[in-house]
């Protein structure tokens, strides 16, 4: 099986501007990955395990009605921050009326508790009916969805494995390093979608999913990556992915030559596709896009999301974990 860490292989960042960045981290090559000649006629199946790892896992301290701290993992793809059993019982919290969650890859009905108030850093939610979901499919006490983030800024220090909430900051706030890049977004669905991508040279919605091991493209920008390489190798490998609920979802793995992002661009991207659930809730399965998740931001030595000034900030360095090279 393939996790995050043994795909994520000899991905490489190269950047447009400004130009004293440009020699600073250049494009790795792939020597081991050579793309076939012709396509084997019955090519293995790969199975991908689309969960965060434990070296992938940030968290942050919250306190719910006053008690803690609970370890959250913040997830950018979740509508609904989450509960899970251990902390409803630890709390003895009132339950409240069974919901129908929407995840990555299907629905689910559940319970839910009902909490008088819950703190993470500057971020907070008072008096609702929170979900309540079995802890192997969260991987922590709980979850901070979209729900609790919005005009608040998320900063994941990957190497310092540390993870802050706080309160959006004005552009004269901001103190921009020399190996900083900042991409402009906006909010659809919630989510942060960043405002200029390009995946395999195709114009692309990109969403920042903060909560998966792997980003996940929909057919519809496969089918693109597709026609645009069809005179050119291309590594193409059915595959299944395994969600954090252990569903199995079919799809392909290929390798993704450019991913741009502003003015980012990342070399040899290894990335899955599948029609998920979500892209269907969203109306997105004829149209290009794709969930960015952990693998691709864990190349940086920090990012911030910042839902209040409508950016992304990349900051150039050594990532939370160095990649392995996957071999073909």
């Amino acid at each position: 099986m393939l996790t995050r860490r043994t795909i994520t292989a000899g991905l490489g960042l190269s950047i447009a501007a400004p130009p004293a960045l440009a020699s600073a981290i250049t494009p790795v090559s792939l020597p081991q990955i050579q793309p076939p000649t012709a396509p084997p006629s019955d090519p293995p199946l790969l199975v991908l395990d689309a969960g965060l790892d434990q070296d992938a896992r940030l968290t942050v301290d919250v306190a719910i009605n006053g008690e803690g701290p609970f370890q959250f993992v913040v997830d950018t793809g979740a509508d609904r921050t989450v509960l899970t059993p251990g902390v409803v019982q630890r709390l003895a919290l009132a339950p409240g009326p069974e919901i129908i969650v929407h995840g990555v890859s299907g629905t689910i009905t559940t319970t839910t508790a009902r909490i008088g108030n819950l703190r993470a850093g500057d971020a907070k939610l008072s008096n609702v009916d929170l979900p309540v979901l079995p802890y192997d499919r969260v991987g922590a006490d709980g979850l901070l969805g979209v729900d609790i983030l919005e005009g608040r800024n998320i900063v994941m220090d990957f190497p310092k494995k540390r993870l802050e909430i706080r309160r959006t900051q004005n552009t004269s706030e901001i103190t921009r390093f020399s190996n900083e890049v900042s991409v402009m977004a906006d909010e659809r669905f919630g989510r942060l979608t960043l405002a200029d991508s390009r995946i395999g040279g195709v114009r692309s919605l990109a969403f920042i999913d903060s909560g998966g091991g792997v980003s996940i493209g929909n057919m519809a920008l496969a089918r693109a990556i597709a026609a645009r390489r069809r005179r050119t190798p291309d590594l193409v490998r059915p595959a299944r992915l395994l969600t954090a609920g252990g569903e199995m979802q079919l799809g392909e793995f290929r390798l993704v030559p450019t991913m741009s992002m502003g003015d980012l661009r990342i070399t040899n991207v290894p990335m899955a596709f599948a029609d998920l659930h979500i892209f269907d809730l969203w109306s997105l399965n004829n149209r290009p896009a794709a969930l960015i998740g952990v693998d691709i931001l864990h190349l940086f030595a920090r990012v911030e999301l910042d839902f209040g000034a409508g950016r992304v900030l990349f900051r150039l360095g050594d990532g939370g974990v160095a990649p392995r090279t996957w071999n073909a």
